[in-house]
């Protein structure tokens, strides 16, 4: 230690490292970058490269094919404006109102069964809201659907139903048809995902929209061609780093809904037309766990709707029959 602690050891360390001939010093600078270079090519090669939106969307749908039992729970928020054009008091013109439903459901394709809950309030201005609790079970090829404490069955359905209601794997024949862009990654209840951007092909989502529901009711009187003509649509998906399974997807929708696209004649119900803005939430969880799927014994016997339908008809008649 030097005077007024100066350490002179360090004075002469440094006058011997400037006393290194130019070339030295250039052999030394190499040596350093080489060294850099090794540690950034180390790390590197520690990070797993992601996997492009076209492989994503390759591995969900293989995986999807694997699945048996998930359960879900799905949520959408709608307001819908009928707007009557040949009304000239423009503050009846136009009539809105919004339906929020919540529900959530468990799907064994084993069996197969389905179980699904949901609540749906619609609130009309200066109305009272209208609240509806709705429960459906599909077991085999019935349906018993429970509406205002009411259970009703409906017999016959077909077996390629299944697919169509099996909303994980119904959404892998629109998802083949369509471009997956990757937004980056963020957690879904806690599970690290990967955020996608999904464009949907609208010839083939119209086809699906299609199939999924008229295998469950008689639509053909609906063109569903002109029903999303003019329809605008997004929909992000997140997927699982782990099981590249589906844990959750958001749509909005806008659409622009018409008579003839409702199969209505514009006779019937005047000039007029409905703008649809549809926001909804679908999350998937537990795949492949075990699950219990159990119909209420007060719906095993319940009339169809058929049935229900032949009554209705017969009260009516009685109804209008002379004193």
């Amino acid at each position: 230690m030097g005077v007024g602690g100066i350490n002179y050891r360090v004075f002469a360390r440094i006058e011997r490292q400037n006393e290194i001939e130019p070339d030295e010093k250039g052999s030394h600078m190499k040596k350093v970058l080489l060294l850099l270079a090794l540690i950034v090519a180390f790390f590197a090669g520690c990070v797993e490269e992601e996997p492009s939106a076209e492989e994503l969307k390759s591995m969900m749908i293989e995986s999807v094919d694997k699945i048996d039992t998930y359960r879900f729970t799905m949520g959408s928020e709608q307001t819908t404006s009928v707007i009557n054009h040949s009304e000239t008091d423009e503050a009846l013109k136009t009539m809105t109102f919004t339906t929020q439903s919540d529900g959530s459901g468990v799907i064994d394709m084993a069996i197969p069964a389905m179980e699904m809950t949901m609540t749906t309030t619609t609130e009309v201005p200066d109305e009272e809201p209208i609240v509806q609790e709705t429960d459906m079970y599909m077991i085999n090829d019935t349906m018993y659907l429970k509406v205002e404490g009411n259970w009703t069955t409906m017999p016959g359905i077909p077996a390629e139903a299944w697919d169509k209601q099996n909303m994980a794997k119904a959404q892998t024949e629109l998802y083949n048809s369509s471009d997956f862009e990757l937004m980056g990654s963020e957690k879904v209840n806690g599970e690290k995902a990967y955020k996608l951007k999904v464009i949907i092909d609208a010839d083939t989502f119209t086809r699906v929209m299609d199939e999924q529901m008229g295998s469950m009711m008689p639509v053909q009187f609906m063109n569903f061609s002109e029903l999303f003509k003019d329809s605008e649509m997004e929909q992000i998906i997140w997927i699982s780093k782990e099981s590249k399974l589906p844990l959750k997807a958001e749509i909005e929708m806008k659409m622009n809904l018409t008579p003839e696209a409702l199969g209505i004649p514009r006779e019937l119900v005047g000039d007029i037309n409905m703008e649809m803005d549809i926001g909804s939430t679908v999350t998937y969880s537990d795949y492949n766990e075990p699950v219990e799927i159990v119909l209420p014994p007060e719906a095993e016997n319940a009339p169809s709707l058929f049935e229900m339908m032949m009554m209705s008809m017969a009260g009516q008649q009685q109804l209008e029959q002379p004193a």
